[in-house]
């Protein structure tokens, strides 16, 4: 994927997310350092900071309104996961390129390691407590939670779930590396309503297969339910990058 002219500088920087009060990250509990990780990525993957664009560590530490000395904690961090790098004496640092292709090997990794689950989990003595991911998905249409966030956060639960219950802790921890590599693009799986509720039928029908111990039938709805969720988010993820991307207007003359 082509990545745009790595020319821009800090000074034509678009803006990236909203400050976060003092107060607020007391409240949360989080150090200066994290809370400035996880505001740095997720404008990262929202392509507020788009990929090619350059940023001054005394910029960022201005938005963020932060010492350079916990914000240029996060930027090794983001540095070290292969989202930046640094440029100009290390006074800079530049995005990179957006590999979507990355992501895709983590979701092809990610989805062998669940049908392994699916195989153990049907292959059980005694068979699992599905009670609890049933009491969120199979329940009445009107019943329904919409809020994206609230989903997202459910159907990492049921997929993590689902692998700890096959009783493989190595397979597991995998597992949750994974989760949280991809993480940061798997919520736009849950952006518009029609993904949210066709996401309740597939897990429905995933739970059900595997409540009735019937291993392909739970196989194969797993794996048309991860396809479903890489083709929305492939789609939601080329299109904000175009975006975010995309040269700026040229104004008319007077």
């Amino acid at each position: 994927m082509a990545s745009p002219s790595p020319g821009a500088t800090a000074a034509g920087a678009p803006p990236i997310g909203p400050d976060l009060a003092p107060e607020s990250r007391r409240e949360t509990g989080k150090t200066l350092a994290q809370d400035a990780y996880e505001r740095l990525k997720s404008d990262l993957f929202d392509f507020r900071m788009a990929p090619g664009q350059r940023y001054a560590e005394q910029e960022l530490a201005r938005r963020l309104g932060i010492s350079r000395t916990p914000l240029r904690f996060a930027l090794h961090l983001l540095e070290r996961e292969g989202h930046l790098v640094r440029v100009d004496g290390h006074a800079s640092w530049q995005v990179k390129a957006f590999e979507l292709s990355y992501y895709e090997d983590l979701y092809e990794f990610r989805v062998q390691i669940e049908l392994i689950a699916v195989r153990r989990l049907c292959a059980m003595e005694t068979a699992p407590d599905f009670g609890p991911l049933c009491a969120f998905w199979r329940v009445p249409v009107h019943e329904r939670v919409l809020d994206g966030q609230i989903v997202a956060r459910e159907d990492e639960t049921l997929h993590s779930t689902l692998v700890a219950l096959a009783g493989n802790g190595e397979m597991l921890r995998t597992h949750r590396d994974l989760t949280e590599r991809i993480r940061i693009i798997r919520r736009l799986d849950f952006v518009e309503p029609a993904r949210i509720q066709a996401a309740y039928d597939e897990h429905d029908g995933i739970l059900g297969a595997l409540r009735a111990r019937r291993c392909d039938e739970a196989q194969m709805l797993l794996s048309a339910h991860i396809a479903a969720s890489r083709a929305e988010i492939r789609h939601l993820t080329l299109h904000r990058l175009a975006l975010a991307t995309r040269p700026a207007p040229i104004p008319a003359s007077a």
